[in-house]
């Protein structure tokens, strides 16, 4: 356990995790980790650094890569803060040696390889516990470590597809279409947090460390709970069907005033229908035969939508989602990022915080979407550039000398800057 001399310490503080993630749900679980407190050190190496340093889809501030690309994509940076930062070549036996090192000093790994990767290195569970019996490492595979699609590799819309999410997305005559944030990532990495703080609270009474065999295939399964036991206890499969819901009418998009510009609603009992229909000046629709039930306002969705559009269409959105919420009815408007930004709301609550990276200059980023009373969570050090704190870790926690740091320089096995093919993408 690292030591603290902070006055107010954060909840995970003396904690120390290796975060081995790469794109987004290992990273995800890292972050939140020291977020909390806990003395993260991303691993990664010069061959093969983390994927969102070089695949960046051109996220770089004013679009420009800059001399040192890999340290400036804002893909990187937003799922990093808090974090130290070094490079090992895992793949030289070296590096897998300095990496025991860092195990038997830690409390937590997290990794979203496939689950060839950690075995190929001989650094699968029961190895690393023979290092250190009360290690927890967080695998957050594919498909799980067992079972026949064990060994299968993905990415987010893949699993969004086998996960059961894409079949109930969109309209009901429209193909099925995928979620541009990859939905089964940071669902992963928020439950991996979970599952760590339970191990850890089980250690505090066993000694014994864990394995936590996270299978983003069925995390992602078990968020459709309602439409599984659908089938499950009635034989039905269910269909997609837009903006609407199986319960509540009206529930759906309705456009506004501007280009693009919608606003939610969703009314779920009778006092809401009420309330809804004074908002937008139709109290004779309160009582009217084909609205009076909520049964008969399913009936006739159609008719209710066209109704409530003709209100909504010559207004702004945010009046229209403030209005109602007066009202006492569920409203939002459909923001855009650039809406996001400018929120009022979120800028009270201080959500957007301000981090000067090193590469990247001083940028504004998503904060996050707690506040603790007691332990104020903020960005402490914005993400590690390549390597920045090999010197701590190697030096200062392992005890390497000058001469065996430069020699770890000289062959390779640490660094700063990724090897050119890594650059060219070939990692």
């Amino acid at each position: 356990m690292t030591a603290t001399s902070s006055k107010q310490q954060l909840p995970l503080e003396g904690l120390r995790v290796l975060d081995l993630g790469m794109y987004q749900a290992g990273p995800t679980a890292g972050r939140w980790l020291a977020d909390a407190g806990a003395e993260t050190i991303k691993i990664e190496s010069r061959t093969h650094p983390d994927n969102l340093r070089i695949l960046a889809r051109g996220v770089y501030p004013d679009g420009e890569p800059g001399e040192r690309s890999w340290n400036r994509s804002g893909m990187i940076n937003v799922r990093n803060r808090n974090k130290l930062g070094i490079t090992l070549e895992m793949g030289e036996p070296r590096g897998r040696e300095l990496f025991k090192q860092l195990v038997a000093m830690s409390d937590v790994i997290v990794e979203n390889f496939s689950n060839r990767v950690m075995e190929r290195w001989q650094l699968d569970y029961p190895r690393l516990r023979e290092i250190n019996r009360g290690i927890i490492l967080a695998s957050m595979y594919s498909q799980g470590g067992t079972g026949p699609e064990s060994s299968f590799v993905s990415f987010g819309p893949t699993l969004e597809q086998l996960g059961g999410l894409v079949h109930l997305t969109g309209y009901p005559d429209e193909l099925q279409g995928i979620h541009t944030v990859a939905l089964p990532d940071p669902l992963a990495g928020s439950m991996a947090v979970t599952m760590v703080l339970a191990a850890l609270r089980q250690r505090r009474k066993s000694g014994e460390g864990a394995h936590i065999d996270l299978s983003q295939r069925e995390n992602m399964t078990s968020m459709l709970g309602e439409f599984v036991l659908e089938h499950s206890m009635n034989g039905r499969v269910a269909e997609r069907i837009g903006n609407r819901d199986q319960r509540m009418a009206p529930h759906g998009c309705y456009r506004c005033r501007g280009e693009d510009a919608w606003v939610a609603i969703a009314v779920e009992t009778d006092e809401q229908w009420e309330k809804l229909c004074n908002a937008i000046g139709q109290p004779t629709l309160i009582k009217g035969d084909q609205f009076e039930t909520m049964s008969s306002r399913h009936e006739h969705q159609d008719e209710l939508d066209m109704i409530i559009s003709e209100w909504t269409a010559t207004r702004d959105k945010v009046e229209v989602m403030e209005e109602l919420q007066r009202s006492g009815v569920a409203a939002g408007a459909v923001y855009t990022a650039a809406d996001s930004f400018a929120d009022p709301h979120l800028r009270a609550r201080d959500f957007w915080e301000s981090v000067d990276d090193p590469d990247a200059g001083t940028q504004i980023y998503p904060g996050r979407p707690m506040h603790m009373s007691e332990t104020p969570l903020k960005t402490r050090r914005p993400t590690p550039t390549l390597g920045q704190h090999n010197e701590y870790v190697f030096r200062d926690l392992l005890g390497l000398s000058e001469t065996d740091l430069a020699e770890l320089e000289a062959t390779g096995i640490v660094g700063t800057e990724p090897t050119e093919v890594a650059r060219q993408g070939r990692i």
